[in-house]
């Protein structure tokens, strides 16, 4: 590892997998190759009146934000397919890349 001033830095050499999520909306999808997994149908607080205002400047790394969208029916189907997918690519035999995967979300 080399170091920065914050402290030790990762070698990308390390690095397996990066995650990008990113909104169908704000038309910012990342380019290149990528696993593509498609969140759009798990709820979406700010298009939900009863939540909006007290999520809209939240994200979804806040607690109250992810169990929201962890009772969407399905939830643990898409989420597990996603991962299912990413760990194969991973476990490819002799793999000399690294695997991207973008979360599309609404």
């Amino acid at each position: 590892m080399s170091q920065t001033r914050l402290g030790p830095q990762p070698s990308t050499d390390l690095i397996q997998a990066v995650i990008v999520s990113y909104g169908d909306g704000h038309h910012d999808t990342p380019r290149g190759d990528a696993l593509r997994i498609d969140t759009r149908s798990l709820r979406n607080p700010p298009s939900d009146p009863v939540v909006r205002e007290q999520m809209l400047h939240a994200t979804g790394l806040d607690p109250h934000v992810q169990a929201y969208v962890r009772t969407t029916p399905g939830f643990e189907r898409i989420v597990q397919r996603g991962l299912d997918h990413a760990q194969a690519l991973l476990d490819l035999p002799g793999r000399r890349f690294r695997v991207d995967v973008r979360v599309t979300c609404a």
